[in-house]
């Protein structure tokens, strides 16, 4: 009789001579040093035995036998620590069946896990039982991060019974390649925006997305989009299949991004056949076109021999990688204008904007191909845009398009401020984008303890199946891990409150129950950059965070070390700044201040407080203090100060937005009205100066002055904070 057969066999009178009761004292795993444990594994569970075996030799500083349940004899002393499922793991099954604990795949989901601990006649168990092979290695994450304890040289559990299933089947972190922080060598490339140069070294590609990924393992996250997945630069087509091999074995798919009119197509950057700068350059004819008629270098999305490569590169796309799905994209908001999409698009019986009719032209084709080839594959596509209410009376049509059983990810960020708590998405499977934490948004120092909590819990009540944000900066960060630790936690459960996260995580990893309280009230003075930018907050800060370093126990010590350098760094930057600010403003303001009679402009924003008044008014808050135009891209604008009567000038002082998110003046020039003409004095380009800066020139009479603008951050509106006119010469 083959070995497996007499195992089981065995194990089956064992466990139905004498019921089983839940272990009531903690279980040693580890006692003075040595093992006293065995993990059993069931055959897909490699990785998750693998991982706890890691912790215990680490950690622990014992080394735990793993064994494979169907190969391997049971040893006969011990405690046994049953990794795996229900179907992959014959002895979890029996033991399961002999305990009456359930732990049914489709109850459970395959995400979902049980951990207990049980004990029969002397003989201790612990159970890690997974839906599936997934939710095995979230038992096993669990237990190493929450559960194990550590005591002198042995390591026990506590008594377990816990049945975990996420409110979240889709937890993702949303990636550029050449933006990633995980330590990789290399500077990382341009921060703003898509695309970029990949600036840092070849191999910090699989550096910083294989530390990226064991992170996300050891913290239940399970997909990571990655645009940029394909560069000749970071190792193109091996470096990617090693990556989506490492990923697959931890449990976390890799879900490429896909630019389907925009962002190169599927290999983004590279002489390949399907990188689509090299396919328009080879077919110029297919590309697309815009509002002006011009052609735009990328495909026009209506063409059937576009569609007909993107089929194509889909098809190698997964015959090439083992990937868990793909998340595509039109291009930022793009609209061909050739002659066959508008026809394309009046073909659409309904008032949705453009973009939408292109990306459901595009996208029904390349998403029902891609199905074909991957029935299980999680394939989403980007709207970049919320949803509303008008939607829920008159449905876009690209939903109706677009096949059902695509996830259609919404942009929550806006929502997210004022979430329309009675407005529900119309997708059958919907997920939400947060453009949180990341140095691209300009908050890669900013904390989001509570906006994490509230997103998922508004989101869960509204229908959402997943979420996604970014992941490329560094859990080495604190503000950074405090993220992410909170998307683990609010994911799986969107109802647990904000003490309890810090009493059930944090306690564990910053020394104690007090020392995690403490992190409550630093956080709320360090918040935003704005609340770093007041030094008493960041004083108090680092007051508290000193203090619950000292109440810490040892092993918190590290987390308050990189707290605490965090805030001083903040803290001198900020002195620094605003000695610098005071420096430059003394500079800038210097001289007599012409006084303004009247001001107009191109065109304001007074709804939202953005008045050109706001201009000379010498209030430079942001960005309550600035004057702006509507949201409407204009080419330029502009902005006249008339004054009461000719006066000497020889400058122009400007207050440039402090934020680029602001629309900060990037071009621009300003002239001077003399002897009834104007005449340029001063001409900008790309600017990159914020808050106060002079211009100084050969003194002039004047009655008037204009400021120009032709290019600013964004383009979405254009303005300036401040405008003075003064001189520094005798009066007229």
């Amino acid at each position: 009789m083959p070995k497996s057969r007499v195992l089981l066999t065995c194990l089956a009178t064992f466990l139905g001579s004498v019921g089983f009761c839940s272990a009531q004292a903690p279980l040693v795993l580890i006692r003075d040093g040595r093992p006293d444990c065995t993990i059993v594994r069931g055959e897909t569970d490699d990785f998750a035995a693998e991982r706890l075996a890691r912790w215990f030799a680490e950690e622990g500083r014992a080394p735990v036998a793993v064994i494979a349940a169907e190969k391997d004899p049971v040893p006969e002393r011990g405690v046994l620590i049953l990794v795996g499922s229900s179907k992959s793991n014959p002895v979890l099954r029996g033991v399961a069946a002999g305990a009456q604990l359930d732990i049914a795949p489709g109850p459970l989901t395959a995400q979902g896990y049980v951990a207990r601990t049980l004990q029969y006649d002397g003989r201790d168990w612990l159970i890690l039982a997974g839906g599936g092979r997934d939710g095995a290695i979230h038992a096993v994450a669990d237990l190493v991060n929450w559960r194990l304890q550590r005591q002198g040289h042995s390591v026990c559990v506590p008594q377990l019974d816990q049945r975990q299933i996420p409110r979240y089947r889709y937890r993702w972190f949303w990636n550029w390649d050449h933006r990633m922080e995980w330590g990789g060598p290399g500077r990382v490339g341009n921060v703003m925006g898509g695309g970029g140069t990949y600036r840092k070294q070849p191999e910090a590609f699989l550096i910083d997305f294989k530390n990226c990924i064991d992170y996300m393992a050891d913290h239940k996250f399970n997909g990571l989009i990655i645009w940029g997945f394909l560069r000749d630069t970071h190792g193109g087509v091996e470096a990617s299949q090693e990556l989506c091999r490492y990923a697959e074995h931890r449990g976390v798919r890799i879900l490429p991004g896909v630019g389907t009119s925009g962002y190169a197509g599927y290999y983004f950057e590279g002489d390949h056949p399907y990188n689509a700068d090299a396919w328009v350059a080879a077919h110029p004819e297919l590309r697309a076109v815009d509002k002006n008629g011009r052609p735009h270098n990328a495909p026009c999305p209506s063409k059937k021999a576009n569609q007909d490569w993107l089929d194509e590169g889909a098809r190698w796309l997964f015959r090439t990688f083992p990937i868990g799905g793909v998340n595509l994209e039109m291009g930022d908001f793009f609209v061909c204008y050739c002659d066959d999409c508008r026809k394309a698009r009046a073909a659409i019986p309904s008032d949705e904007p453009d973009y939408y009719k292109d990306m459901a032209i595009s996208h029904m084709v390349t998403l029902k191909t891609m199905r074909g080839l991957a029935p299980e594959a999680w394939l989403s596509y980007a709207t970049y845009t919320g949803y509303t209410a008008q939607m829920m009376t008159a449905p876009p049509k690209f939903l109706s398009l677009i096949p059902e059983d695509a996830l259609c990810q919404w942009t929550l960020t806006g929502m997210a401020r004022r979430w329309p708590a009675d407005v529900r998405p119309l997708a059958r499977h919907n997920i939400g984008y947060l453009h949180w934490c990341n140095s691209s948004t300009h908050t890669p120092d900013d904390f989001y303890l509570e906006s994490v909590r509230d997103i998922c819990r508004d989101a869960a009540a509204a229908g959402f199946e997943g979420l996604d944000t970014y992941g490329e900066l560094s859990a080495q960060r604190p503000n950074a891990e405090l993220f992410y630790l909170a998307w683990e936690a609010f994911l799986w459960n969107p109802e647990m409150t904000i003490e309890e996260f810090a009493d059930q995580r944090l306690a564990r990893l910053y020394g104690g129950a007090e020392p995690a309280g403490k992190l409550l009230e630093i956080l709320p003075l360090v918040r935003t950059a704005k609340d770093r930018e007041n030094v008493e907050n960041m004083v108090q800060a680092r007051w508290l965070a000193e203090s619950a370093r000292q109440a810490s126990a040892p092993a918190g010590h590290a987390r308050w070390d990189r707290m605490i350098a965090y805030l001083d760094r903040h803290e001198q930057a900020e002195r620094l700044k605003q000695e610098e600010f005071r420096r430059r403003e003394a500079e800038a303001r210097r001289g007599r201040k012409i006084e303004i009679a009247k001001v107009t402009a191109s065109d304001e924003d007074p709804s939202r407080g953005w008045s050109a008044a706001n201009a000379v008014d010498g209030n430079v808050q942001e960005p309550q203090g600035y004057w702006l135009t509507q949201r409407t891209a204009p080419k330029q604008a502009w902005l006249e100060l008339t004054l009461a009567e000719p006066t000497k000038i020889d400058r122009v002082t400007l207050f440039h937005q402090l934020n680029p998110g602001h629309y900060r003046t990037l071009d621009y020039t300003v002239s001077v009205r003399t002897d009834g003409a104007w005449k340029p004095v001063v001409a900008v380009k790309d600017n990159q100066d914020p808050g106060w800066v002079v211009h100084a020139f050969e003194p002039v009479v004047t009655n008037a002055v204009r400021l120009e603008i032709t290019r600013s951050a964004y383009n979405d509106r254009m303005g300036v904070g401040e405008i003075e006119l003064r001189t520094v010469g005798p009066g007229p």
